[in-house]
């Protein structure tokens, strides 16, 4: 997770460019001789730690600190959809109303991400979907 030096931040924005994710914003420096004065911030929630803000810094008031609990990245972009679907409580819509995905080599790829998923988001997947086909299957490659 990058953290960030706040007396060594400029405010320049680079970090907030290269983002992926959009996880760095500016707020305000809270300095009483310049209130137009920014610096950046992290939003936990969003942030991947992939670490490209840090080397986007040309000041180096960004540094990768460990994270408490392990986050898993998604792998492709196929992983990162399904799994956003997951957490929202949205896979069926994913599935089955979006017609552009009706293709046998995406519906492959969207159970191959959900079957590589760890138990917890599994289950997620299995509720949301109301699949006796996922269950069997899921429950055939466990033994």
């Amino acid at each position: 997770m990058p953290q960030v030096d706040q007396d060594k931040c400029n405010g320049c924005i680079k970090c907030m460019n290269a983002c992926p994710v959009e996880a760095m914003t500016l707020v305000s420096a809270n300095d009483p001789h310049k209130t137009q004065r920014r610096k950046a911030k992290v939003n936990k929630d969003i942030c991947l730690g992939c670490g490209v803000c840090v080397r986007a810094c040309p000041t180096g008031s960004l540094s990768l600190q460990s994270r408490q609990e392990r986050v898993i990245t998604p792998v492709t972009s196929t992983h990162r959809v399904v799994v956003m679907a997951i957490e929202r409580g949205m896979l069926q819509n994913l599935i089955f109303d979006n017609h552009a995905l009706m293709s046998h080599r995406a519906m492959a790829a969207i159970l191959g991400v959900i079957l590589r998923l760890p138990p917890a988001k599994q289950i997620m997947a299995i509720e949301q979907m109301k699949s006796k086909y996922l269950v069997t299957l899921l429950n055939w490659l466990k033994v």
